[in-house]
């Protein structure tokens, strides 16, 4: 009899090593714990399981096995209808989908799919019961997604408890789930912030850093861990061996070549690793932690300080050691693997500094860095760890230089077009002739808005510096009515002249001329008491960059509109559609003018008149759109735009003037030619 109970001891003992380790490594990436033992089916049983307390039981009886856990049931009780005989089970959990299951045998029963807040497991007890058949044997259980393997003694009950969540920050060492489900926790408040239960503190940094520290207190076997799969919050922990922190330590990204950052490389110097005296030597834990900065409050740049390169910031530290002020040639190096950027975009390596802002939110630094730009990466060198990122600026393609430049030819040009537009009207009121040529006021109303709009420039930009919050109002406001009035205008010249050449329209209706200045001065009126009516704040000071250098700038304030919606929507999509209507204007009365033109005529005469056409209608202001163009290009845009708007009126003075005197020649040569045929009749009578 004792050679049989031998017999049969050996057998469950091969047995259950077998499945042991099928147990064991039997675990998937995706269970964070499966519990595994041998059972003797001797009669019909059931599983049992119902929710109750704040841990797991597991206990086995004859009648089946009565499991307990603080999750929600899916179905309740299970039959076995199974033959008699020893069967492995394995009880586990899979965070990631809340599945809480038993495999019997070869069926799967799940428990509960409500498993996604359960905690990490601190130990697994059992009450020891010497023989008897509601002993379970080979008992295993395996935690932490299969780090933590152990072997339990035989009992027929266990118990599984849980962590206290609020006791992480007095521990020295986390399990991976605890640092796993802080990290999946602040993922998620960073994907739904409104909902996000830390959405209350104003900032996410303070639960960052704290996760970061949790990081460096994670205890894994092997030499790396990676946590967290969404694209909002992953990071990576390694664990660097004495032989290769004496050589310094370096991360290597895999590139992916359908993102704007690529991956990115870290290099640490060996001075970070260097254990004082009187400490033991350990493993230095390296903590790299990829934040995403898109569609989210952290991180945000300031306005007009760029945006961040690729949306990605990299955070760098070393467990339980503060980094700061290292020398020059043990500096830490990042390198940001990107494509190739566009011709005036410049690269800032930039900190998120929160020492010196008094709110918790904290700002970009760029101070403090060495930069290095190559065509399809840069690299950034500090002497700190912390937050990192690439911040990408607009390169100004116009310098100071050039600024001042434009600066007197605008100032310059502004007061000449005034004047000559005041004596132009002047002279057209004065003329008796021109009283019956009613194109004639279309002409006068449009001097009249680039005069207004030459003279509210000149004394806008004093306003602004002025602390008269009211008289910048007014002045922007006159400005902006300036503006498009000057571009109605123009468009009723277009809309005139068009039906002049074309038509032969008799202008010399009062009613018609009293319309086109309700349009013309009406319509500009109403829409900037419009705008001052929704919004106050529309108008006012308005501060324009002039770069010294990539990173210099001083401030010139004008003003202006504040709102760049307005400016590009209104007066941009304004713009747009004068200077498309009287290009089409344009075409059709050059079309008959060429083809109604005398032999006798000389070319010079239809450029000038070409060219007045051109100025009259505002076809130069289009030269607006090539500022957004790059390089030597823009450069040229700039100036021609400035140069040829800001002597509008000036323009149209010397337009005038030609037309003036090839009226007087015209004149000249029909009384030469009356005069001589004069003559040749009274000699032929003679």
């Amino acid at each position: 009899m004792d050679l049989v109970n031998e017999l049969l001891r050996m057998v469950l003992l091969l047995m259950s090593l077998l499945f042991q380790l099928q147990g064991i490594h039997g675990l998937t990436v995706q269970e964070d714990f499966r519990f595994c033992a041998t059972r003797n089916h001797t009669q019909k049983s059931s599983i049992y399981y119902k929710k109750d307390g704040n841990f797991i039981s597991i206990v086995n009886h004859a009648d089946g096995l009565h499991i307990s856990a603080p999750f929600l049931p899916e179905y309740g009780n299970y039959s076995l209808k199974d033959l008699n005989g020893l069967y492995r089970f394995c009880v586990f959990g899979q965070q990631a989908t809340g599945l809480f299951s038993v495999h019997y045998g070869n069926r799967i029963h799940n428990l509960s799919t409500e498993a996604k807040a359960f905690l990490c497991s601190s130990n697994v007890t059992g009450n020891s019961i010497q023989g008897g058949s509601s002993v379970l044997h080979s008992v295993s259980y395996a935690f932490d997604k299969g780090s933590h393997n152990m072997s339990l003694p035989d009992s027929s009950a266990y118990k599984i408890n849980f962590q206290d969540p609020g006791s992480a920050d007095k521990k020295s060492s986390l399990q991976v789930c605890e640092v796993e489900k802080e990290l999946e926790d602040l993922a998620d408040a960073l994907e739904y912030p409104k909902s996000g239960r830390r959405n209350n503190s104003g900032t996410f940094y303070p639960y960052l850093q704290r996760l970061e520290t949790y990081l460096g207190k994670m205890d894994f076997k092997e030499e790396h861990r990676t946590l967290g799969k969404g694209w909002r919050l992953r990071a990576s922990v390694w664990q660097v061996p004495p032989h290769k922190a004496s050589l310094g330590f370096a991360i290597h990204s895999k590139l992916e070549e359908n993102k704007e950052v690529r991956g990115f490389d870290v290099t640490l110097p060996r001075t970070l690793f260097a254990t004082p005296r009187g400490r033991k030597q350990a493993n230095p834990k390296v903590v790299l932690m990829e934040v995403s900065s898109q569609n989210q409050t952290l991180f945000q740049p300031h306005q007009n300080s760029g945006s961040i390169l690729g949306g990605v910031v990299l955070g760098i530290s070393v467990a339980d050691r503060q980094v700061s002020g290292l020398p020059k040639e043990q500096r830490v190096a990042l390198t940001f693997w990107h494509n190739q950027l566009l011709k005036n975009a410049t690269p800032q390596c930039a900190f998120w500094d929160t020492s010196t802002n008094g709110s918790r939110a904290g700002f970009w630094n760029t101070s403090g860095s060495e930069v290095k730009a190559g065509w399809n990466h840069t690299i950034c060198l500090w002497d700190h760890l912390t937050f990192f990122a690439v911040l990408m600026t607009s390169s100004p393609d116009l310098d100071h230089i050039h600024q001042n430049y434009l600066t007197v030819i605008t100032y310059f040009g502004c007061v000449i077009s005034a004047l000559a537009s005041f004596f132009t009207v002047c002279f057209f009121l004065c003329s008796r002739k021109n009283e019956r040529d009613n194109i004639v006021h279309i002409h006068v109303n449009l001097l009249w808005a680039i005069f207004l709009l030459d003279v509210s420039f000149l004394i806008a930009v004093p306003l602004s510096s002025t602390e008269n919050d009211v008289a910048c109002k007014a002045g922007a406001m006159f400005l902006h009515f300036g503006l498009l009035a000057c571009l109605t205008w123009m468009g009723i010249e277009g809309y005139s002249l068009y039906r002049l050449v074309i038509e032969v329209f008799d202008f010399s209706t009062r009613n018609f001329l009293l319309k086109l200045c309700l349009v013309g001065w009406g319509l500009p009126l109403f829409l900037v008491t419009m705008i001052l009516a929704v919004d106050q704040s529309s108008y006012g000071p308005y501060s324009i960059k002039v770069y010294e250098t990539s990173a210099k700038y001083t401030n010139a304030t004008i003003c202006w509109i504040t709102n760049k919606h307005i400016n590009s929507i209104l007066n941009l999509g304004y713009l747009s559609l004068v200077l498309l209507f009287n290009t089409i204007m344009l075409a059709a009365m050059v079309r008959v003018i060429l083809k109604l033109r005398h032999r006798d005529y000389h070319q010079w005469q239809y450029a000038v008149m070409l060219l007045g056409l051109s100025c009259v209608l505002g076809i130069p202001w289009g030269l607006a759109f090539f500022s957004f163009t790059f390089g030597t290009f823009r450069l040229a845009a700039l100036y021609l735009f400035t140069i040829i708007n800001s002597f509008q009126g000036f323009l149209i003075f010397l337009w005038y003037l030609a037309k003036m005197v090839q009226a007087r020649r015209t004149v000249s040569a029909q009384l030469m030619s009356s005069n001589s045929a004069k003559l040749h009749s009274s000699s032929s009578m003679l």
